[in-house]
Parts: structure tokens; sequence; C-alpha cells
């Protein structure tokens, strides 16, 4: 029996009567398969429209999962903007997963992670209106055509990010913060880098400027930026900020004024 080609987590809600006629193909069970032919029926589902103008308000909403099963060609999703996670891994026994494209236009918020390992086809990642990613970035592009990715809106990544490939050219305009996934001090979680950005491209990438364009996203504690390519290796980290007199007399001053509020208090 074939396997069919999307598993996903639906949504529960507290009123039955507030999901659209959608519900049906969504499903009752929590894991539901679609074929690839249900890309939008995924879509609808995921976004979970109701029948009432107003959500009532002890109506949750459980995200979905994007997790494509084994199939080769490209995935374009429109009309999905909010997902728990991306996830497509190897599975036991199966080699790299055959995608050429993957496209997700309309896609804005990650809650959790987007983790896509054994890719070794695909020559197109876009989502050009992702905000935010709460946990990890990671493309492992490893063995396949030459790539160029870009994340024109991307703000912010709580787990940091970590890219492989043949990479050719990388942009992150707006990124903000970019955190370091750790599980210990000064020991990466899981074997990911103890970098807030690893890049290791097999392509031309100029990772001096790469590197440049996003330190200021990461911090002194939580790593820097580590990038890799033909054109050679480079490591940049912020200096930790220096603690000046000025900003030491505040301090001082702020615990000398606490001080007095406690005795007086105490004497009242």
């Amino acid at each position: 029996m074939r396997l069919s080609s999307f598993l996903v987590s639906v949504p529960i809600v507290s009123f039955a009567a507030a999901l659209t006629p959608y519900n049906s193909d969504c499903g009752r069970a929590q894991n539901v398969m679609f074929n690839g032919t249900g890309a939008d029926i995924f879509a609808r589902c995921a976004e979970t429209t109701y029948s009432y103008e107003a959500v009532p308000a002890d109506c949750k909403r459980q995200r979905y999962s994007l997790q494509p099963s084994w199939f080769n060609g490209s995935l374009a999703i429109p009309g999905l903007t909010e997902l728990d996670e991306i996830s497509i891994i190897r599975y036991h026994h199966q080699g790299p997963r055959k995608f050429t494209s993957i496209e997700l236009p309309d896609l804005v918020n990650i809650t959790g992670s987007i983790n896509i390992n054994d890719v070794d086809s695909i020559s197109n990642f876009s989502v050009p209106k992702l905000k935010d990613i709460e946990a990890i970035l990671e493309l492992n592009f490893t063995g396949g055509p030459a790539i160029d990715l870009s994340f024109p809106s991307l703000y912010h990544v709580g787990g940091g990010i970590y890219l492989s490939g043949e990479i050719d050219a990388l942009d992150f305009p707006v990124l903000n913060e970019s955190s370091h996934y750790t599980g210990s001090k000064g020991i990466g979680r899981s074997g990911y880098s103890n970098y807030s950005i690893s890049v290791d491209s097999s392509g031309s990438l100029d990772c001096n400027a790469f590197a440049a364009s996003v330190v200021n996203s990461t911090s002194y504690e939580k790593g820097g930026v580590s990038c890799t390519s033909k054109k050679g290796s480079v490591t940049l980290t912020l200096p930790e900020p220096e603690v000046t007199s000025s900003a030491y007399r505040i301090h001082g001053g702020g615990f000398l004024a606490l001080t007095a509020l406690l005795v007086y208090i105490l004497a009242l």
C-alpha cells in the first residue's frame, strides 16, 4: 500500500460547530495522511477557518507539522501561513529525498523548527514571507546542485542556523537575532555547532561578506558565525561589552538608594 504524501496534526477545537465543512477532510484523529494532490486541503486544514466571524474564546488551535513522506519532484503550498515545524529527514533504509523545489510563498511563522536533512536534489527553497522560527533552522542539501538561498523577511531564529550544501549565495537582510542552541555551557546540543550561525558550503559563497552581514544578530555569550566555502573560512564573534565607570556609578547609586529605602521601611 502506498503511503500518502503528507503527515499532519489536526487542529483541536472546543466547539465542533466552529469548524468549516473542511473538518471532514481534516478528519477526527490527531494524525491524518493526505496524498500528493491534497496540498490545497492541507493548507485549508492547517489554517483552520471558522464558520463564525468571531472565534470562540476557548477554541484552541493545534498547529500542523509538515512532514512530506517519500516522493519525487516539487512541493508548493500557497496559502499556508503558520506551522509547528517542517521536518524532512531520512527514514530507516531510505536514501536521500528527491525534492527538486520547496515553495511556501505565504508562510510567516514556525513555532518549532525547520529541519530538512538528506535532500540532495533540491535547487530551490523559497519562503519569502517567513519572519520567525522559534527553534532551529537546519538545511542539509549536501550532495545536491548549486543553490542560492535568501530569507528576505526572516527576523528571528530562536535556536541557531545550520546550513550545508553547494551554497553560492546566502542572504538574511533583516535578521535581528539568532541564538546558540546549546545543551550545556560550551557544548553544542545534538551535535550542532557551537556557533549561532554555521554554514558549510561546497560552493563559492563569500564567507567574509556573509559573516560580516549577520554577526550582529548573534551575541558574545551565545557564539558567533562560522562559515566555510571554496573561497575560504571565517569565524566572527562579537566582543564582550565593556562595563564603563559611569555604568558602575549608576549601578552603585541604585544599590545605595535601595538600601536607604529598606532602612526607611524597617524604621516605620
